[in-house]
């Protein structure tokens, strides 16, 4: 087993020479074959230890293994830090089960004793056998690709160097090496699902279909990580082309852009926005399915509720995913700095301006050129008001901004948030939709302003 996780180590690029590590150490089996295998490894691989207990203050065995494991680390020759936490307290006042408050409260503890420490990395002892229940329980809520991948070998600063080792494999190092541990009973209450898949699932999958059960589910894991970053690569370039990250809490997808995208990529776009807007509950199958429904429906303002704070909304051509409580904007106003960046808050976009001698050659996409001599000063960028009007490039006349935004399509809750590039009445651009006629480049132009809009988020 050691040079099975020394390798896996080396494949995954888990640990550096001078790294210090957490040990997160509950005192059950797998928690202590993973300090001890990193102990063994620590000389040669050039990283050092420190190890970290949370007692939950669930059962009346707690305080006893948390002295364990304060005993295993001396015995070790190395430090120790340990921290109790209110893990029932945290669920009521939470409203979350046990588990969920309990896997908060040690994230918590690592986070904070990784900086306080100024450590690298915090190990886990997630093995073959978490891994192949993990990918179970997410089939059976319902999945797709990204979640198959179960747990990752590291995610920022979590490493999990047993993923390759199977839970019996663990069992055979301990007793080999008289290891001493605890057993937790509550590991057994089939009152957690993921318990009846470790004791009833498995093991019937394993003696009645397939005794390689746990090493395929895992190897399916391997092959999903894989394929999961080639569709990440994807994703992210169809983002460019289809996402308009607005004011925050906002996002618009270009509808036809949207459904230009391979399906695969279509619900990763999905999630995207959605892991944007709001980080918790977990985002399911059954919600982008929902989102990938709306998109197709005809017509629009038809509003689908996926949570108590995120809604989404298909708009003429657009899918708009918005937090309701964010949708009233007061008016604004920004003075340009030219040259220089102005960020516009409730467009949640960056304004770059330079000025430029003559007439640019070329221009790059999402740029706008505007003779500089025909601009009043100063320049600002405001949001609408009553009695707005301009002459749309094109369109040979003039136009009240309002009919503009209606023959445009522009959805009715977003025209309070769209800038308009002004000095005073006079209006030279509706920024994302139609330059006015008048400060346009032509043949007599001697120096111009370059603008370029570039989203950024809060």
């Amino acid at each position: 087993m050691l040079a099975k996780v020394r390798e896996f180590i080396a494949e995954h690029n888990l640990l550096s020479r001078g790294d210090l590590v957490v040990v997160a150490v509950s005192g059950g089996p797998d928690s202590v074959a993973l300090l001890h295998v990193l102990e063994r490894l620590s000389s040669e691989m050039g990283f050092s230890l420190h190890v970290a207990h949370l007692n939950h203050g669930l059962r009346a065995e707690a305080g006893e293994e948390e002295e364990f494991v304060a005993r295993l680390a001396e015995q070790l020759g190395l430090n120790y830090s340990g921290s109790h936490a209110d893990v029932r307290e945290l669920a009521r006042s939470r409203k979350m089960s046990l588990e969920e408050a309990g896997r908060e409260a040690r994230y918590a503890f690592f986070y904070r004793l990784q900086q306080e420490l100024g450590a690298t990395r915090v190990a886990t002892a997630h093995h073959m056998g978490d891994q192949a229940e993990t990918v179970l329980m997410r089939l059976l809520r319902g999945t797709g690709l990204r979640g198959l991948r179960g747990i990752m070998p590291s995610r920022d600063i979590f490493i999990r160097p047993l993923l390759a080792c199977t839970r019996e494999e663990i069992l055979v190092y301990l007793r080999d090496n008289q290891l001493e541990y605890r057993t937790d009973p509550s590991n057994y209450d089939p009152l957690y699902l993921r318990n009846r898949i470790r004791h009833l699932l498995l093991p019937q999958l394993s003696r009645e279909y397939n005794p390689n059960i746990v090493a395929h589910l895992a190897r399916l894991a391997e092959i999903a990580r894989e394929e999961n970053s080639l569709l990440d690569e994807l994703t992210e370039r169809a983002w460019n082309r289809v996402a308009r990250v607005g004011p925050p809490g906002e996002i618009a997808f270009l509808l036809d852009e949207f459904k230009d995208q391979p399906k695969a990529v279509q619900r990763r776009l999905i999630l995207c926005a959605l892991a944007q807007l709001q980080e918790a509950p977990g985002w399911e199958m059954k919600d982008t399915e929902m989102v990938l429904a709306l998109a197709q429906k005809e017509g629009s303002g038809k509003d689908l509720h996926l949570s108590r704070t995120l809604r989404v909304r298909k708009s003429y051509q657009e899918l708009l995913f918005y937090q309701p409580q964010r949708k009233t904007v007061e008016p604004f106003c920004y003075f340009l700095q030219i040259p220089g960046k102005t960020y516009i808050r409730e467009m949640g976009i960056e304004l770059t301006c330079r000025i430029q001698e003559g007439r640019p050659d070329r221009r790059s996409p999402g740029q706008v050129v505007l003779d500089w001599h025909k601009l009043k000063k100063p320049l600002e960028v405001r949001s609408r008001r009553p009695g707005d009007r301009f002459r749309p490039l094109g369109l040979g006349g003039s136009k009240k901004l309002k009919d503009f935004f209606i023959d445009a399509k522009v959805p009715l809750e977003k025209r309070d948030r769209i800038g308009l590039l002004a000095s005073g009445d006079e209006i030279y651009w509706v920024i994302g939709y139609r330059l006015d006629e008048k400060a346009v480049v032509d043949s007599d132009t001697s120096k111009v302003l370059v603008l370029e809009v570039k989203p950024r988020r809060a």
